[in-house]
């Protein structure tokens, strides 16, 4: 590995075919429309299929969500994991751009001494600014700047309509499950976004989540007796059951009587969110960001009428 770490595959064009991107880890100097593109992240890969930018250099092996499912197919170069790359198949795809992110981001630096790299993570703290700052970078590389504003803007207004809906609504428990633990998340949590940006109303705060890791039980939910439930089921989004064994569906998981009882369940306001849009995207996707609204809004729509 120490030996492709020091090698610069990538072609060194001039300053004017170079554009300088912006990205969570400062600014690199990429080519203008690169032909060898490895991306190590969904959500830039989300971003990149709903600009009509196509990859031609390598994809992370991953469980894709349904409407990425043709990045499944064999005519694409697996170039590692979302974890760790391949080293060997970068040497062979001789990328001229590489993008993580998320999961990826700590391999920055050594895939930054291969090729051009980004880091286009996504700061839940500012969440539409950095989306709206990797969709204009990828505009500006790929020569996509309207498809890319106009997207940034319908992700804004999309965002703004779901508010008004979900300021309405009364407060509900944000759970993640793996299997039968239920992990609870607060505003500001890893995925308090629910709160903190699509405006839904949170029964807990941050005092109340335990120690990272310590699960909530079933009675505990009742206690709380929370309006609504919104549930992130970890295993079905990874497609594998965290520690290996069988995956249990959260519907199955949450057919139990304490969750009948609660407001939410009496009123049908159980809400088993899109699992890779929100496990594996983390809704910093534009595609992934928007189906996700748009459950929401069903959701809430259904019981203000």
């Amino acid at each position: 590995m120490a030996a492709v770490c020091g090698t610069v595959w990538a072609a060194q064009p001039n300053m004017a075919q170079q554009v300088t991107v912006t990205h969570a880890k400062g600014t690199t100097q990429v080519p203008r429309a690169p032909q060898r593109v490895v991306v190590y992240d969904l959500a830039s890969l989300d971003a990149m299929q709903a600009l009509g930018i196509p990859v031609t250099g390598g994809l992370p092996r991953a469980q894709f969500p349904q409407y990425m499912a043709g990045y499944s197919d064999a005519k694409y170069k697996v170039a590692g994991s979302l974890f760790e790359p391949d080293y060997d198949a970068l040497s062979q795809i001789r990328p001229d751009l590489i993008i993580v992110a998320g999961r990826s981001a700590a391999k920055y630096d050594v895939l930054s001494k291969i090729a051009p790299t980004v880091d286009f993570s996504v700061n839940s703290s500012h969440m539409l600014d950095d989306m709206q700052r990797n969709l204009t970078q990828l505009g500006q590389v790929f020569g996509k700047q309207a498809q890319s504003q106009a997207l940034a803007s319908k992700i804004r207004s999309e965002v703004a309509q779901l508010r008004q809906l979900s300021s309405k609504a009364e407060p509900g428990l944000l759970l993640m499950a793996v299997n039968e633990r239920i992990m609870p998340n607060a505003p500001g949590s890893r995925f308090g976004f629910l709160f903190d940006v699509l405006g839904a109303q949170s029964a807990i705060t941050a005092k109340d989540v335990p120690a990272r890791g310590t699960a909530y039980t079933f009675d505990d939910v009742a206690k709380l007796n929370p309006a609504w439930i919104y549930v992130i089921d970890r295993n079905t989004g990874t497609g594998s059951a965290a520690g290996g064994g069988e995956i249990i569906p959260s519907q199955k998981v949450f057919d139990k009587p304490q969750i009948q009882a609660t407001t939410a369940g009496q009123k049908g306001q159980v809400v088993f969110l899109d699992p890779k849009g929100w496990y594996l995207m983390g809704s910093t996707g534009p595609t992934a960001m928007l189906n996700n609204i748009a459950q929401l809004k069903q959701a809430y729509t259904a019981t203000q009428r």
